[in-house]
């Protein structure tokens, strides 16, 4: 299904976006069709009881596609299976493009054919990356990151030894893309032959770690993933320790699950990734106690409170 007039769009692009039709989506679609490089289809992967909801678009280029099954991956997968252009970015539907960011993201997979590139991810009212911390790097830091990374300590762009992917800050001066170990999934444009077109995802609700698990499965088909510096999009943030108890509690057994499931995937050990999260919640159960909820990130840049997830 087809909606509202033309716009001029650019052959080859397909965008994927999994979503229950939430309200943020409208402005998603707006900004992707106001871009330098507009997609030449935009297709919204909805399940079918959502699917009849009058979401109201407006641009030729938004096709609707009621799937019968529901989660963030099995939806997205069946739009991967559609896609018609030679390039195909998944994106969530709370996110908001640059005016060039689509067009960076593909001049640098029209560079390197081998490749899955995402952008640089800011919070949309600072403008600041999502991942940029005001934590210094004192001793009590610095023994944090000897237990969740060893001697290697922190380092952006990767998964740590305790399973927390560590998201890149890039630098102002950074002429290229950035080679990184993972990719948020809240927008990466691929090369239509490297898509992944089974679902990965292997649990119900909210797709916690899918990102990692997605980056993982990229990699091992020989995917080189990339950061776009000179691509930029907005999304809102929202820290987990300013989360009721119950909620935190909830979300963070979710998270736990399946990051433990990556782990195995990955054939990581698993220790390091327990003490994770022995100290997520005993600082949680300290600023609780203390009246002081209300932080940041549980630690400097790792994606823990990145784009809305899908329930199931």
């Amino acid at each position: 299904m087809t909606n509202g007039p033309a716009v001029s769009t650019a052959a080859g692009i397909s965008v994927v976006i999994a979503t229950l039709g939430g309200p943020t989506l409208k402005g998603t679609i707006e900004t992707l069709n106001l871009g330098s490089v507009v997609p030449g289809e935009i297709l919204i992967c909805i399940p079918l009881p959502e699917a009849s909801r009058d979401i109201g678009f407006e641009f030729s280029n938004v096709r609707i596609l009621p799937t019968m099954v529901r989660g963030q991956v099995a939806q997205r997968v069946e739009g991967f299976k559609l896609a018609k252009g030679p390039f195909v970015m998944q994106l969530d539907d709370d996110i908001l493009l640059d005016h060039e960011c689509v067009a960076n993201l593909q001049a640098t997979l029209l560079r390197i054919p081998g490749a899955a590139v995402a952008p640089n991810l800011l919070e949309l009212e600072s403008r600041e990356s999502v991942y940029r911390t005001s934590h210094g790097d004192g001793l009590p830091r610095r023994i944090y990151n000897w237990l969740m990374n060893g001697k290697e300590g922190y380092r952006e762009g990767t998964i740590l030894k305790s399973g927390s992917p560590i998201g890149i800050v890039p630098d102002g001066c950074a002429d290229g893309p950035l080679d990184v170990e993972w990719l948020a999934g809240g927008c990466v444009m691929h090369h239509k032959a490297n898509l992944i077109l089974e679902n990965y995802f292997p649990f119900g609700g909210k797709a916690y770690c899918e990102d990692m698990i997605h980056s993982h499965l990229l990699a091992k088909k020989g995917v080189r993933l990339l950061i776009e510096p000179r691509a930029t999009c907005c999304l809102e943030v929202s820290p987990p320790l300013r989360r009721p108890p119950a909620a935190f509690l909830r979300e963070t057994y979710r998270d736990f699950v399946v990051r433990r499931y990556y782990m195995k995937l990955s054939r990581r050990g698993a220790g390091r990734m327990y003490l994770y999260y022995f100290l997520l919640l005993f600082r949680y159960g300290y600023l609780w106690i203390a009246g002081k909820l209300g932080g940041g990130p549980a630690s400097p840049g790792e994606s823990n409170s990145g784009p809305k997830r899908l329930s199931a």
